[in-house]
């Protein structure tokens, strides 16, 4: 029996080894660039993140100075120039990756002319889509609705204005009747509809609009009569279509439309038409809806809103106003919110790294990875998530060969707790009590 709890006893303590030892190299993060798989090089000014077909696509460039930037791919490991549709140094500049109908659709400069709607397919490549050579003249914010494709786009004779693409022609809504323009932009789908910001009557400027799919697009909702209250940054939480907005009262503020009526969700900043917060970047995580905000005070924080009230989450940036006009120097300006497992990554800088990848679990908010090291950061930006990895476009600084450079292209593996480690953690747990039932 002595010899059976003395086993146990060792048995404890190398459990306990095992699981620090695994439990700390899970902490280790591991990160990789992504390089061209031709020529070894880094893929450069990378944007436009997007996965399509089991792999990543994006707008990257292989010159330095970002010249030749084309549709590039990438299955997490290396990359490829998918599409050259302006061979040499000019590039088309794809733009708003958008997957719709098994097809990757983007707009991008062709060599006779600017930027139009163009497909690509694994398959058959890239090509202009159907009607782009005399129909829609440099589409953006691309998104997929009700079976068809939507962008804002451009027409000499009726501005630039909402359009759809069925697959086989481009069709405008001319929602400012004349050549002026709606301006649409900022799309959401909530409820079955299309919303957006657009300005469809003279000297009302922009409201809350939206389509159904049929017929055509309606004012939603008229925040800031006769002025126009410029919804920006439509999100969707908790079966309401939040938003911010400026009534004219209140400044921007956080605000939300329930399907038939707009209401202030959040005055953060009290005090009148001149008082703001300007909420932006808005993401839902656990439960919560999560954004960007200056309260005057701790400048452009990170903020939760529950559906009642909104917080401060604890300060990235604790920089005091140095009084002399530079609050921008306060700004953590968090950005790029995209949610991995069960945290919340982000771009931030605390005043002391720079631009630099951080991350919050609900909690706390932490620096997560310090990709170049000292005050000017890494900027990093476009988090998207691929295959259980976060992949992003940083600046690590200095690569040889090729000197100082801008962004590239970035994969970080963000470990999960590994099989052996869990059985260590098991094991753990296990062992009191059958050490108790020997020792009875």
């Amino acid at each position: 029996m002595l010899r059976a709890i003395s086993f146990f006893r060792r048995l404890t303590r190398l459990a306990i080894v095992v699981a620090y030892v695994l439990c700390s190299t899970s902490l280790a993060q591991t990160i990789r660039q992504i390089n061209d798989s031709s020529s070894g090089q880094p893929v450069m000014y990378p944007s436009y993140i997007t996965e399509y077909a089991g792999l990543l696509y994006f707008r990257g460039s292989d010159f330095p100075g970002g010249t030749n930037t084309e549709l590039w791919q990438s299955d997490g490991q290396t990359a490829l120039r998918a599409a050259d549709i302006i061979p040499g140094n000019a590039g088309s500049s794809p733009s708003y990756l958008e997957v719709h109908d098994s097809t990757l659709y983007f707009a991008a400069a062709g060599v006779s002319g600017g930027p139009r709607l163009w497909q690509f397919t694994p398959a058959t490549g890239a090509a202009l889509a159907p009607g782009s050579a005399s129909q829609a003249g440099n589409p953006e914010e691309l998104i997929s609705f009700n079976g068809q494709l939507y962008y804002r786009a451009f027409r000499s004779n009726i501005g630039l204005e909402l359009w759809h693409f069925d697959g086989a022609s481009q069709t405008p809504f001319d929602t400012f009747a004349g050549t002026g323009s709606s301006l649409p932009q900022h799309f959401a789908e909530f409820n079955g509809a299309l919303y957006f910001s657009a300005n469809g009557t003279p000297e009302q400027g922009s409201e809350l609009w939206r389509y159904t799919g049929t017929g055509v697009p309606t004012e939603a909702a008229r925040v800031y009569p006769n002025n126009g209250s410029s919804p920006e940054h439509l999100t969707v939480f908790g079966n309401q279509l939040y938003f911010s907005a400026n009534d004219g009262v209140h400044g921007r503020e956080l605000w939300r439309f329930n399907g038939s009526t707009a209401s202030l969700a959040a005055d953060i900043v009290p005090g009148g038409p001149a008082s703001a917060s300007n909420p932006g970047e808005m993401v839902v995580f656990q439960n919560r809806l999560y954004f960007a905000a200056d309260d005057g005070v701790h400048g452009n924080e990170l903020w939760s809103f529950d559906g009642s009230s909104a917080q401060l989450v604890p300060e990235i940036n604790p920089t005091p106003d140095p009084g002399n006009g530079d609050t921008f120097l306060m700004d953590s300006n968090p950005r790029d919110f995209t949610v991995l497992g069960d945290r919340l990554y982000f771009a931030a800088d605390d005043g002391v790294h720079g631009r630099e990848l951080w991350s919050y679990d609900g909690q706390t908010a932490s620096l997560f990875l310090d990709i170049n090291p000292g005050q000017y950061g890494s900027e990093v930006s476009e988090l998207t998530v691929y295959n259980g990895q976060l992949f992003f476009s940083a600046d690590n600084g200095y690569s040889p060969g090729l000197g100082a450079l801008a962004p590239k292209v970035f994969a970080l593996a963000v470990p999960e707790p590994s099989s052996i480690m869990l059985a260590a953690l098991g094991l753990l747990i296990l062992l009191p009590p059958l050490r108790r039932q020997l020792s009875a």
